[in-house]
């Protein structure tokens, strides 16, 4: 009996969404990609426009996943990473992207009739086009019904990272046409009760891990309205042995490498600087 070498089943799997969803939003408008795995601190993932070559001159698209996130985050938000990287892919070949790491109203339009509204704030309210860019499911769109189907097809990571950066009681959650928040459970239906609006970060094609007050352990807010409830998040990576640190300005990201507990800023935008782990 042939098996199938690991490698070739965590690509095959990322390979076959990018194909569910080309077909499902996209009309099957978009080339082949080269996918790659990658675990760059805060990144779940990024497009990179012809960063690949053959000897016929041939370009191709990159698209890089964190499988870190995959294992403890609900699978909708693995799908909608994969889906915004596709929305500027799309762009690329079948419009004008904007500058550098610019969201311009052109990819916003693409974004919000395939379902996923872009937000600068991740909720209702945000600007839909900028520099860092979040988005959230909209209830009644062809993001959130195309992953119903393909859940149904069963699909799933064969291997899970066994570091995993993970969130403890997420919820899954998409806005109807009122803003109202959705809770929708691991099937993505719909369930009865409301959840609370999601308000973890993600910028452009990301979401950024909470800050790392410890080595193993972090916190990060979802809030509406009113008062933020605190979900504590974890990652089982073990810890370093290096008495070195990394430290990042959350506004510029600029960082430096320096020993534990210093009391550091950055001068430009008067922010201190947050120790990772």
């Amino acid at each position: 009996m042939k098996t199938v070498s690991p490698t070739n089943q965590t690509y095959q799997s990322l390979l076959y969404a990018y194909n569910f969803f080309n077909q499902a939003l996209f009309d099957t408008t978009l080339p082949p990609v080269v996918f790659t795995y990658h675990r760059q601190n805060r990144v779940m993932g990024y497009a990179s426009f012809e960063r690949w070559v053959n000897q016929e001159k041939q370009f191709v698209d990159e698209i890089a996943i964190n499988p870190e996130y995959f294992a403890k985050f609900p699978l909708m938000e693995i799908c909608q990473t994969l889906v915004h990287e596709m929305c500027h892919i799309w762009q690329a070949h079948h419009g004008k992207p904007g500058r550098r790491g610019y969201h311009n109203q052109e990819w916003a339009d693409k974004m919000i009739s395939i379902g996923l509204m872009p937000s600068s704030s991740g909720k209702p309210g945000g600007n839909k086009t900028g520099e860092s860019m979040m988005d959230y499911v909209l209830l009644d769109g062809k993001f959130l019904r195309s992953s119903r189907r393909l859940v149904r097809k069963g699909f799933a990571f064969p291997l899970l990272d066994r570091y995993p950066i993970f969130r403890h009681e997420v919820p899954i959650v998409a806005f109807d046409d009122n803003d109202n928040p959705i809770d929708l459970d691991n099937r993505f239906e719909v369930r009865e009760k409301h959840a609370q609006p999601m308000s973890a970060k993600r910028e452009d094609n990301l979401i950024l891990a909470p800050e790392t007050p410890e080595l193993t352990s972090f916190e990060t807010s979802w809030s509406d309205n009113k008062e933020p409830m605190q979900i504590t998040a974890v990652t089982t990576r073990p810890r370093t042995k290096s008495g070195r640190v990394k430290y990042i300005c959350k506004s510029c990201q600029t960082y430096v490498w320096a020993k534990r507990g210093l009391n550091i800023g950055c001068l430009d935008c008067e922010l201190k600087f947050q120790e990772e782990g």
